[in-house]
């Protein structure tokens, strides 16, 4: 035989070989697994289409090593060509095979653990919602037991309910942030959860602008409360003397909120919102506003004059020339800032002048004897001898000190001792005011 023979002879039984195998894989026989929602499977053997009873299906784990399956062992169809298997207690992945006759047909499924008895709690809406489920479905007249997990912590929820149609149990808000345990039974099966239950922030209140004009806010659940009762008082701790315009009771608007009015002086009030039988409450301090800040400004100018000598009292030398500088200075009669200088308005360009040019009461500089335009200044023709600074300066806290009189009798005593007392000291005294020249009146 040639070796071309040979060659061809052997593909032949190849493929008749292969031909051989793909008819005992298609064989008549089937079989198949469908899983219910409750974990349970049915297994189903069909020959052409048609259920067979009697048929033998054998169920094993894949991998016995790792897994296990309390459904494993043989079963036999009944005349609906079926066979029931138990829901497993965790996934795992099985082998079936069945048998009819002389033919034999085999499957592998992964059947999964069913979800059995659970429990949800939603703690969303401050008011906690407890669901049992079995399968994923609800399950009605559940028993639902809350505890505290801390034996020192109290919560108004803790006891025992039982699931209404809809497998839910409705549980009250807590008051305070607390640890509970929730356990639902159900037909002998149990199942357990530890939920952190919140507070809700329930009702509060707010002050803003306490500088300005207060604006109180009131909120349940963070959102605002319309139709709130406002109550503003003083302070306990507040000053005796204190007061505030803004006692008294309001009513929130639709956004929750209540204006007050400015404080006149610093206050400290007590502010107390109350709705649906809560109250809330907060202490603030309110700042006084702006006329306080400029009080100083309106100061009358006998006030400033006292406070002034006041402070400078203890002076050594004598506060006569300081007096009369405080007087010149902040006087409410001077004369505006747009005025001329000591000079006339020739001066208004602020230049700094002598001595004797910024002394009140000197003549103009046009001004002589004879009233002629000269270099010569001096006292007018009645004034009696002595130094012209002197007198005018003797001139000038004897204004001052007339003003002070106006004011306080006691400041001017104190500024004339003070100022006889400069004279002394300086060794040098004028006439008086009426007194004439070397020669008499």
């Amino acid at each position: 035989m040639s070796k071309r023979t040979t060659a061809i002879l052997l593909i032949a039984v190849v493929a008749l070989g292969a031909m051989t195998g793909v008819a005992a894989a298609d064989g008549h026989l089937g079989v198949a697994v469908e899983q219910d929602a409750d974990g349970t499977s049915t297994v189903t053997v069909t020959d052409n289409g048609t259920a067979v009873e009697n048929a033998t299906v054998n169920v094993s784990a894949v991998d016995a090593e790792n897994e296990s399956y309390a459904g494993a062992g043989e079963y036999e169809t009944d005349a609906n060509g079926t066979a029931g298997l138990e829901a497993p207690e965790e996934d795992v992945t099985v082998e079936l095979t069945a048998t009819s006759g002389n033919e034999t047909a085999s499957t592998t499924a992964d059947l999964e653990a069913p979800d059995g008895l659970e429990l949800d709690v939603d703690d969303d809406e401050s008011e906690p919602v407890v669901t049992v489920t079995n399968d994923d479905e609800a399950v009605e007249n559940a028993s639902v037991n809350v505890t505290t997990v801390d034996e020192n912590a109290t919560y108004a929820g803790a006891g025992d309910y039982e699931t209404d149609a809809n497998g839910t149990v409705d549980l009250p808000a807590a008051e305070e942030d607390v640890t509970v345990e929730v356990t639902a039974e159900y037909e002998n099966e149990s199942v357990s959860e530890t939920v952190e239950l919140e507070a809700p922030d329930g009702l509060e209140l707010e002050v803003d602008d306490t500088d300005e004009e207060p604006t109180v806010t009131v909120t349940d659940a963070d959102e605002g409360v319309a139709n709130a009762t406002v109550d503003v008082a003083l302070a306990d701790d507040a000053d005796e003397n204190a007061s505030y315009a803004g006692t008294g009771d309001y009513q929130t608007d639709e956004n929750g909120t209540v204006g007050l009015p400015a404080a006149e002086e610093d206050v400290a009030v007590d502010v107390t919102a109350s709705y649906d039988d809560r109250t809330a409450s907060t202490t603030v301090e309110l700042a006084g506003g702006e006329e306080e800040e400029n009080a100083s400004e309106e100061t009358p100018f006998g006030q400033l004059m006292r406070d002034f000598i006041e402070n400078i009292s203890d002076r050594e030398g004598g506060i006569g020339a300081a007096v009369s500088d405080f007087a010149t200075e902040n006087n409410p009669g001077n004369a505006p800032d747009h005025a001329g200088g000591p000079g006339g308005p020739d001066d208004a360009d602020g230049n700094e002048t002598d001595e004797n040019e910024s002394a009140p009461g000197n003549a103009p500089d046009h001004a002589g004897p004879d009233g002629d335009e000269d270099d010569e200044r001096g006292p007018p023709a009645h004034a009696g001898p002595g130094d012209d600074a002197d007198e005018e300066k003797e001139a000038e806290e004897d204004e001052a000190e007339e003003d002070e009189a106006e004011e306080d009798d006691e400041s001017d005593d104190d500024a004339d001792d003070d100022e006889d007392q400069d004279d002394e000291d300086d060794g040098e005294s004028g006439p008086p005011d009426h007194a004439g020249g070397p020669g008499g009146n």
